[in-house]
């Protein structure tokens, strides 16, 4: 399905005594000044938003097209309207992303573990506009044929917060390798480029913006080479709001002009402007949207917010009441201020003053979902694309949240698990869901070099698995010893596992896997020890460590305490038919909890401290004879079912 596309923000640094309209493109009243992108990582199934085909010749072409800047595709004469979007982003050695592209939708959320680079592409999105700003408003006016760029300084750069500019390119690396040259003389600059392709109602664009390392200090920018000319209206009316995760609410504020409001969005302390935010919009002629505002508070919260006083006073005061008085008095509810309400209300209070402070094009949210009860998630989700839809915005969304995937197309969401994609269907989405919540780092980590993995019950199999297979020189004992990828099922039942595994699969899909559980589960029907790429065995005997019980190999081991007594609770407790075959599965040994009840009692006997967990011990010096058959058609087992014998 093709690409949707949105608007962006006005420049960051330009006063204005008029506020552009995301709806209308009129001009409101008001002494503002446009600040940095606010970027948004969100999904949503809205409709009302036209769809934009992208032509599939625009997307293609070599390396050095996708260096082009801006381009008309298609559409009339009259830029702007509502309903803008952003279809594509690309990015050249920015950050973690050397070379990517992302396919985006209307509203989208972007979904993925931590460090993965949901961030880094809202990141982008808000340097780009940050370029756009810079070059309209130091080149827009030139005529000259060739264009040097525009050097920006890090304390400039209000994007993202920076200690040195290198941190911009991929690896701090900004000069091409001796491998890049291609003939060239050593030391030409890497040049890192964001190109972002998008939509208004009436035009279709793509624009690049080149970006080169000068020090520690400053950078160079300019539209990418053949594409200099004057910047379509469409793109110079795009109004980009980036809202950094929430950190916290300053516990006082002043006024601050627009361009130290952009500084503390970059630094990540979006809630420092909260109460500037809402002097903003209570400002207002009419005041429509600080009405919309209260009523939000009221609906989700049972508060009362008050109108911010800034007058004679040397930081902004706004206050709300625990409650909604009846009436046109307080009826006693004290005056609050807002510092003193929990981190779910302050989370609410500065999405919705960003909302309603902040016409945009594009709302770029970074975990708007935090700090927020599950519950409230799906409120404040709600409520967002509805506003959204009013306001005809896009909604680019970072979250973790379980609630926004569930309440997302599939085809809304862009997974950043393995290369950033869009999901098709539902099970996609379930699978991003349940990685989400089950997966870990090293999972993910060990995942892509790993073919397949092994769930056990606990960490004693583990180690009583690892130990047999060195002792009987089975090809599982490199698995075993090479970092291998496997998991505690935490229980007999398979579903932890299959859960577990569901979601592996979304990290990589053709990974296979296999589950060993103990012979104790002979009640679960057959139809539970069967799974999709999972494959599922069972021990015979009533759980790994019944494998030990062995009396040779016993006794041998007990030499270090009391083997006299050792032996004799052996004759005691064993039937003959064990003592004397103890590679056969005996009824006995099928039923019997080995760990808990003969072997515990075997070392208080032998004078032995031996906890389960180091019941491997016993395995590493057992005999290759004194080992069970069964143990080698389970290792045989596995091995098949990861595909390990295809590495070879």
């Amino acid at each position: 399905m093709p690409p949707r596309v949105a608007g962006f923000s006005p420049t960051p640094h330009h006063f204005s005594s008029e506020l552009p309209d995301t709806e209308t493109n009129d001009r409101l009243p008001g002494n503002h000044c446009w600040a940095p992108p606010i970027v948004v990582s969100y999904e949503s199934s809205i409709s009302g938003i036209p769809e934009i085909i992208f032509p599939n010749e625009s997307m293609g072409g070599s390396p050095s097209r996708r260096s082009t800047i801006w381009r008309q595709v298609g559409g009339g004469e009259k830029a702007g309207g509502g309903g803008k979007m952003i279809t594509k982003v690309r990015v050249r050695y920015f950050k973690k992303f050397e070379d990517e592209e992302f396919d985006l939708r209307e509203h989208i959320i972007l979904a993925g573990q931590n460090n993965s680079g949901k961030t880094t592409l809202l990141q982008a999105i808000a340097v780009w506009n940050l370029a756009l700003r810079k070059w309209l408003a130091k080149r827009a006016s030139s005529k000259a044929k060739i264009r040097t760029g525009v050097t920006i300084t890090r304390k400039e750069f209000t994007a993202i917060p920076l200690r040195e500019m290198s941190l911009l390119w991929t690896n701090a690396s900004t000069a091409l390798k001796k491998e890049e040259l291609q003939g060239k003389k050593a030391g030409p600059p890497r040049v890192m480029t964001i190109a972002l392709v998008g939509k208004t109602t009436a035009d279709e664009w793509e624009l690049a913006f080149e970006f080169r390392y000068q020090g520690e200090e400053v950078i160079s920018v300019k539209p990418s080479v053949g594409h200099e000319g004057e910047i379509p209206k469409a793109v110079e009316d795009f109004n980009v709001v980036h809202v950094p995760p929430f950190s916290g609410i300053g516990a006082e504020e002043t006024q601050y002009k627009r361009e130290y409001q952009d500084l503390l969005i970059g630094q990540g302390k979006p809630g420092d402007i909260v109460r500037n935010l809402l002097v903003e919009v209570h400002a207002e002629k009419d005041k429509p949207h600080w009405d919309d505002l209260r009523e939000q508070i009221k609906q989700l919260f049972g508060f009362t917010l008050l109108p911010p006083n800034y007058e004679g006073r040397p930081f902004i005061l706004c206050e709300y009441l625990p409650g909604i008085p009846k009436g046109k008095g307080m009826n006693g509810l004290p005056r609050l201020d807002i510092a003193s309400a929990g981190s779910g209300f302050h989370q609410v209070l500065m999405l919705l003053a960003f909302f309603y402070a902040r016409p945009a094009s594009i709302l770029l949210l970074d975990e708007p979902d935090a700090h927020l009860h599950v519950i409230l998630q799906e409120q404040i989700y709600d409520k967002l694309k509805k506003i959204a839809v009013d306001r005809r915005c896009q909604l680019i969304i970072a979250t973790h949240s379980e609630v926004l995937i569930d309440a997302t197309s599939p085809n809304r969401i862009l997974s950043f698990y393995k290369a950033p994609h869009l999901l098709v269907d539902d099970t996609d989405r379930d699978q991003v869901r349940e990685a989400l919540k089950r997966l870990t780092v090293m999972d993910m980590l060990l995942a892509e070099s790993a073919s397949g993995i092994l769930y056990v019950e606990s960490e004693s199999d583990f180690n009583l698995l690892r130990s047999w297979a060195e002792v009987l020189n089975h090809p599982m004992g490199a698995w075993f010893n090479d970092s291998p990828l496997w998991r505690e099922n935490k229980g007999r039942n398979p579903k932890e596992a299959r859960a577990h595994f569901f979601a592996l699969r979304a990290v990589k899909p053709k990974i296979k896997g296999y589950l060993l559980l103990d012979g104790d589960n002979r009640n679960l029907p057959d139809r539970e020890l069967s799974g999709d790429h999972l494959t599922i065995g069972r021990w015979i005997r009533y759980e790994a460590e019944s494998y030990l019980i062995h009396p040779e190999a016993l006794l041998r081991f007990a030499e270090a305490g009391l083997p006299l007594y050792a032996n004799n609770y052996l004759h005691d407790k064993l039937p003959g038919s064990v003592f004397r075959n103890p590679l056969e599965n005996d009824d006995y040994l099928n039923r019997t909890p080995a760990s808990k009840t003969l072997l515990p009692g075997f070392f208080k006997e032998a004078n032995i401290d031996l906890p389960k967990s180091e019941y491997y011990r016993i395995a590493e010096q057992m005999k290759k004879e004194e080992i069970p058959p069964e143990v080698k058609e389970k290792l045989d087992q596995i091995y098949r079912a990861l595909g390990l014998q295809n590495e070879r």
